[in-house]
């Protein structure tokens, strides 16, 4: 085990996942996907949130690894990349508001104060080495599991949202608009709370959108199962 060292920024989007993305959602959907693990994405050509900077997800050299938020097992894998980092081409990992990176591996998990808290996600980038030759079993033999069959393409279907979460909108009122305040709430805790009073108006309103721009949902207002999918992490 060792830490990679540096870290190659994006500069362009380029218009499609690489092989080696690609190789370690395989891999990944292989060993997790029974354990609720779930593909959230490799290629978007978008700014990271909040900025004018080039997100590694448009050079397709960044997974999102769909994780049940609260799983046990995240943070282990977590540190599984990290302290792998160098024999898979790792270049940075954020989990549940922490981030390490290669651009200062010694200083280990520091605290990430980006927009999205990825709390129900890994967010793993390739090196451009990495990004071009890395293969499942690669992955297979450096941190062990099974990688998904070749046939397998790394999708997911798409969401639905557990029972007694209905569609809600402004103007809803209930229990699951008070569901939906207090997860928000612990999503964003460095924002102004949210009145958990059950009252679907503006500022909640306000809060569902600015999280369906980051989590690359459509962006309406609209707690549907997409984005009950999302905050509730199934």
């Amino acid at each position: 085990m060792s830490l990679l060292s540096g870290y190659e920024p994006a500069r362009s989007c380029t218009g499609s996942p690489t092989t080696g993305a690609r190789a370690l959602m395989s891999w990944y959907l292989g060993a997790y996907a029974g354990r609720g693990g779930r593909n959230l994405g490799i290629y978007n050509c978008r700014s990271v949130a909040g900025t004018s900077t080039t997100s590694l997800h448009g050079e397709g050299r960044a997974d999102d690894l769909g994780v049940p938020v609260g799983a046990s097992w995240a943070q282990g894998l977590a540190d599984q990349l990290r302290l792998n980092s160098a024999e898979l081409g790792v270049q940075c990992v954020i989990y549940n508001r922490r981030i390490w990176s290669g651009a200062h591996a010694a200083a280990g998990w520091r605290p990430y104060t980006g927009a999205n808290p990825h709390v129900d996600h890994l967010h793993v980038e390739l090196s451009w080495n990495s990004a071009r030759g890395l293969t499942p079993e690669r992955v297979q033999q450096v941190l062990g599991g099974q990688p998904a069959p070749p046939s397998t393409p790394p999708t997911t279907p798409p969401p639905s949202a557990p029972p007694g979460h209905p569609t809600i909108r402004r103007g809803a009122k209930g229990d699951p608009v008070r569901e939906l305040q207090r997860i928000l709430n612990a999503w964003y805790p460095t924002l102004p709370q949210l009145a958990v009073d059950g009252d679907f108006g503006p500022a909640t309103e306000a809060r569902v959108k600015h999280m369906q721009e980051r989590a690359g949902l459509t962006v309406d207002g609209i707690v549907g199962p997409k984005t009950w999918a999302r905050l509730l992490g199934g």
